[in-house]
């Protein structure tokens, strides 16, 4: 597999995450989305997997309820008290690019016409509870994971590690949202990233050029959700 940052790249800045549900205590929605704020409709068997755990990293339950099908709502969880983190695996599926210039939900080999496609792979985790937990790695294959377990403050300098199948990825591009213009790991996968006040999505990105039948790129994309001080 060959690492590169393709551009043009099919399905960019598009991801899932978690936001509270108005008046309802320890109730999220996942949210997908992207390009301006977009928010799209989606699948919720694209939600791969959904773990909470305390602050000391032990796993908790959660109640997941998914809408009726697709276009019919959104997936909503109910975390327990004692929840300090939670973590999505989303997976988008096969976005091929037909001779029109339109992404079609489907492999490589089944659109003619088309030359290249993206398996779109989503990660995400939000914090809860700023807490030993945050620093855990959790055994996402692409994660996310600051280095302080002290909730950062808004307009201070914050460092994150980024990994690859439990190894140090250099080269991640960082941003608030999706705008991946904050800077990227170096060669320990070690970033500095600058929050925002209130709620931050870190954005990161990385994508690899591969050779296999259905798609001719792998692309990760994370958002770390958390409220800055």
């Amino acid at each position: 597999m060959t690492a590169a940052l393709l551009a043009p790249a099919l399905g960019q800045a598009h991801t899932a995450w978690l936001e509270p549900v108005a008046g309802e205590p320890r109730h999220y929605e996942v949210l997908f989305g992207g390009h301006a704020d977009q928010l799209e409709t989606y699948d919720s068997a694209k939600i791969v997997s959904i773990d909470a755990y305390d602050a000391a990293g032990r796993p908790l339950d959660v109640l997941r309820r998914d809408a009726p099908g697709p276009g019919e709502g959104n997936t909503v969880l109910t975390l327990a008290p004692d929840t300090a983190l939670v973590a999505i695996h989303f997976d988008n599926g096969i976005w091929a690019r037909d001779p029109m210039g339109r992404s079609v939900n489907r492999p490589l080999n089944e659109v003619p016409g088309a030359s290249r496609a993206t398996n779109a792979i989503k990660y995400h985790k939000t914090i809860v509870q700023w807490s030993p937990v945050v620093t855990l790695e959790l055994g996402q294959r692409f994660e996310v994971i600051p280095l302080s377990e002290s909730q950062p403050r808004a307009g201070e300098p914050m460092r994150v590690k980024v990994l690859l199948d439990g190894k140090a990825l250099p080269g991640v591009k960082l941003g608030q949202g999706e705008a991946g213009d904050a800077g990227e790991t170096d060669a320990e996968g070690i970033a500095t990233f600058v929050p925002q006040p209130g709620f931050n999505r870190l954005w990161a990105g990385k994508r690899f050029a591969v050779d296999e039948p259905g798609y001719t790129e792998l692309s990760y994309e994370y958002l770390l959700g958390f409220e800055a001080r």
